[in-house]
């Protein structure tokens, strides 16, 4: 039996349903080359780090994902950018998301994995009680340790987080 009130489990259950909305909102806005929202989904300083590319270091470099010509090639020849659904791990005002991501893409076969990645998402609520990314990690899944540990580490919350960054 839980001893939270019905306020504390209901904001949880509030919060875990903002997280999953601001992942899947992600991949959505990228894929319609939306700047404004992609830019909207990171806090203004955020990183985008992607294991196999340079990252993407705050809200305008991430914002410029939308404009990059590979990026707009990929969407002109029909491609998705897919989360499943993440492992959340909430604390207090700081989250950490774990799960794949994948981008189905169109070629002259029809439809194929393009990438498949490990994600961890650690994200912060905002003076206005939305949820925003403060830091996208992904390893792609072929045959790199990175990719498997780091969904591994889906029960660590941002504690935990802090603490390996600070190592």
């Amino acid at each position: 039996m839980t001893t939270q009130s019905i306020e504390a489990r209901l904001l949880a259950l509030e919060d875990r349903q903002a997280i999953y909305q601001l992942i899947c909102g992600y991949g959505y806005s990228v894929d319609g080359c939306n700047t404004a929202s992609v830019g909207n989904c990171y806090v203004d300083d955020g990183v985008y780090a992607v294991g196999d590319l340079p990252g993407f270091i705050g809200r305008e470099a991430i914002e410029a994902i939308t404009r990059d010509p590979g990026h707009l090639g990929l969407v002109a020849a029909g491609c998705a950018h897919l989360s499943s659904l993440p492992f959340v791990v909430i604390e207090g005002d700081r989250a950490v998301a774990t799960c794949h991501t994948m981008v189905p893409m169109h070629g002259e076969k029809g439809f194929f994995i393009g990438r498949l990645s490990a994600s961890r998402i650690e994200a912060a609520r905002q003076p206005d009680g939305s949820w925003k990314i403060v830091h996208r990690q992904n390893y792609m899944l072929n045959g790199n340790p990175e990719g498997p540990a780091l969904l591994a580490r889906l029960n660590e919350g941002p504690a935990v987080s802090a603490e390996v960054g600070a190592a």
